[in-house]
């Protein structure tokens, strides 16, 4: 079966296939760079079933080596760009990358720990941009050494990615999984989300190592549409290229809609955006007031999920109900399949919150890479969790309650704290801490630590929140810190998270 790069060149090769500032390719065009890097990793030594670790800002070159890597069975392991040397390195390591590509503004942060990186094939250092660094390659010079013929022996479609996600033991897990595509579960997505074949023109503004990006990139090249990538967001920009390109599709997180919501009206009223068919939403919880204002805005175009990078996407709630049903996330998909059960197992009944579990083919395929505990942690039979609770009506459609386990989602990413709290704890003056999420209006929840210190050894907030930004990403430092005199722990020393959380979100309906 042809999808992706090569069928659209073959079948719509003058049409516009990628719009990333100046810069547009055809699909004739753009399959030819594919082509082209996908020579250039087999001449490094890459075949399938190896990793290509890549580390960029959003840029059509993210888009490239996904595509050139699925080719030929190449796995891509996308890099928060956010993270640092030491974090860099776990991921790097522990997903067996052979190779690395990034972007010039990196370079520093990896040759850091190129000492530690052993398994990296010869030559496979390769720079988006401009490098010093010679033990970096160029990659337009890679591609422009290369063949643009179709590369022989293309593997099968499939999926070829390995996102990481945060881990409640402070490190991170592979989402690794086996297999081709499956059909039903496509064909559910793109009628759910009210997708067209040939015309979708889908803006990224998020950044693309996340899953939710890349499932609407890669959704609009299997549909033989446009991808207008953003560098970075901003409201107006946004606006902006819908306008330009007569956008019909987005896949966001809450936080960007209240950002554009939040522009004043002269500036929104500058921008047409009537082409927006799928304006879709999740990844956090979509307030009401916001969700009323996103339809005012941007007509009967909204719809809302439910889903993760461990499990896929799992619901979808068209704009037809999103006033009907507001605090749902939607039905169950077709091929999908979701209980509810009790801590010991049980299932319970329409109504009743308890434990989400969850299966269709992406979860029967799906593995956490060389992490068999935590794989067996998750799943009961062939349901697994991500530790949300929720409960279904009696038609299927999911309504999620509280998180099990202590995530914090904040603007869309998933952080856990047990990696921050490992960090404030090297503070000498922490004598014990505990990292939670509180209520944020712009990005549903941001961190708070709640630190207990050392008696007699003085630390402000600010030393701690300092100490944090030497040592993790900007996105996982605290944004406050608040000192108690003990942090609540039971008689085995776990930490009672929701008994710490509760003072912050009292008064409110949702805990998450």
């Amino acid at each position: 079966m042809e999808i992706g790069a090569v069928a659209n060149a073959k079948n719509f090769g003058s049409r516009t296939a990628v719009v990333f500032g100046p810069v547009r390719y055809t699909w004739a065009e753009w399959n030819d760079r594919i082509n082209q890097l996908a020579h250039a990793l087999r001449a490094l030594g890459l075949g399938r079933g190896d990793k290509v670790a890549v580390m960029l800002h959003n840029c059509h070159q993210f888009l490239e080596i996904t595509q050139a890597a699925a080719k030929i069975g190449v796995i891509t392991v996308p890099l928060n760009y956010r993270l640092r040397g030491r974090e860099v390195e776990y991921i790097v390591t522990n997903s067996d990358s052979r190779a690395v590509i990034c972007g010039e503004e990196f370079v520093p942060e990896v040759a850091s720990v190129m000492d530690q990186l052993a398994g990296i094939a010869p030559g496979g250092y390769v720079v988006v941009g401009e490098s010093r660094d010679r033990r970096f390659r160029s990659y337009e010079a890679l591609l422009a050494a290369a063949p643009t013929a179709e590369p022989a022996e293309q593997a099968p479609p499939g999926l070829n990615s390995m996102i990481y996600t945060s881990g409640t033991t402070g490190r991170p897990k592979g989402v690794f999984r086996r297999g081709g595509i499956d059909p039903q579960l496509l064909l559910a997505v793109v009628q759910g989300f009210g997708l067209q074949f040939g015309d979708e023109v889908h803006v990224v503004p998020a950044p693309l190592y996340h899953s939710a990006p890349a499932l609407g990139s890669a959704l609009t090249i299997v549909l033989g549409g446009t991808i207008v990538v953003m560098p970075k967001f901003d409201p107006e920009e946004f606006l902006a290229l819908v306008d330009r390109e007569k956008v019909t599709s987005s896949l966001v997180v809450p936080t960007i809609v209240k950002r554009i919501l939040a522009l004043p009206d002269e500036v929104k009223r500058r921008y047409d955006v009537s082409s927006m068919r799928s304006l879709i939403v999740g990844a956090a919880p979509f307030p009401l007031e916001t969700k009323r204002a996103a339809v005012e805005h941007f007509g009967n175009c909204i719809y809302e999920y439910y889903g993760s990078t461990d499990a896929g996407l799992n619901t979808i709630l068209p704009p037809a109900e999103q006033m009907t049903r507001p605090a749902s996330c939607g039905k169950v998909l077709a091929g999908t399949e979701i209980l509810i059960l009790d801590d010991e197992g049980r299932r319970l009944p329409p109504g009743e919150v308890g434990n989400i579990y969850i299966t269709n083919p992406l979860v029967k395929s799906m593995q956490y890479y060389k992490d068999a505990e935590k794989t067996k942690e998750a799943f009961r039979g062939e349901h697994m969790t991500v530790g949300d609770m929720g409960y279904l009506d009696e038609e299927n459609y999911l309504y999620i309650v509280d998180r099990k386990t202590d995530m914090v989602i904040s603007g869309g990413v998933n952080i856990y704290p047990a990696e921050i709290e490992e960090v404030i704890y090297e503070h000498p003056a922490v004598l014990d801490v505990a990292v939670i999420g509180v209520p944020n209006e712009e990005w549903g929840e941001e961190l708070k630590a709640i630190v207990q210190l050392k008696s007699g050894v003085p630390a402000s907030a600010d030393d701690l929140i300092d100490f944090c930004r030497e040592h993790l990403a900007d996105y996982k430092r605290p944004r406050s810190v608040d000192f108690v005199t003990e942090v609540p722990r039971n008689p085995s020393g776990k930490l009672l998270k929701r008994e710490i959380r509760a003072p912050y979100w009292e008064g409110r309906t949702r805990r998450v």
